[in-house]
């Protein structure tokens, strides 16, 4: 089975989810429209927090995270590069970060040019969840600090590229750290994202479908 653990879907009407696919679609509050996908995260985007009510957002998490159908909490971070006050921000990812160890569920992350205040609030919080960044694509060094930190990563659809940071960190990323998946990107699908992989990992498809399987097996036995 291909797992394709963070997505979004286009204005309905959605397209069908083919056979043999599992698909975690991300909501976030505010949304608008029915969930399109079996299975879901849930968060508070830093890019959609103006004018939110704390009190409304929280309940509508703590319900959502109820849901036999919620997977993971997210997504939920930082990011220095929208118009998000960054108090604000930081309340958003706490709420979050705590909800997912109330519940026991992994936090899904998006993190722009913050990567040093993530792992300041991660020594500080001291998670037993585990934190995926999602849409990895920064240099080698970067995926380094991160997975030393406690951290899995997930790549998208900038592995496709050529001579790209991500597909270097994929390349050099710990089998049992790594994630994959579509995010907003409607032009590639999960296959194509997988086939990719594993010619950056010099392996078969079958061997990375069965490591991420694993990978995500052992993320909801945490």
């Amino acid at each position: 089975m291909l797992i394709n653990i963070h997505r979004h879907f286009p204005q309905p009407p959605y397209p069908p989810v083919p056979e043999g696919i599992l698909e975690i679609e991300s909501r976030y509050y505010g949304q608008t429209g029915a969930a399109a996908a079996a299975y879901c995260s849930v968060g508070l985007h830093p890019w959609y927090l103006k004018d939110i009510n704390w009190l409304a957002a929280t309940q509508w998490l703590q319900e959502q995270i109820a849901q036999p159908a919620t997977l993971l909490i997210g997504e939920a971070g930082l990011d220095k590069v929208c118009d998000t006050p960054w108090a604000e921000q930081l309340r958003a990812f706490e709420l979050c970060a705590k909800l997912a160890e109330i519940a026991q569920k992994p936090l899904v992350i998006h993190c722009v040019r913050a990567y040093s205040e993530l792992l300041t609030c991660k020594n500080l919080w001291r998670p037993t969840q585990p934190w995926i960044i999602h849409g990895f694509n920064k240099h080698p060094q970067t995926a380094k600090m991160l997975l030393e930190a406690g951290c899995l990563l997930s790549f998208g659809a900038a592995i496709l590229q050529n001579n790209s940071h991500a597909a270097e960190a994929l390349a050099t990323c710990p089998a049992d750290c790594f994630f994959l998946e579509t995010d907003d990107n409607f032009q590639y699908t999960i296959d194509n994202i997988y086939a990719r992989a594993a010619q950056i990992r010099h392996c078969t498809l079958e061997e990375i479908v069965l490591q991420v399987e694993s990978n995500f097996l052992l993320l909801r036995e945490k």
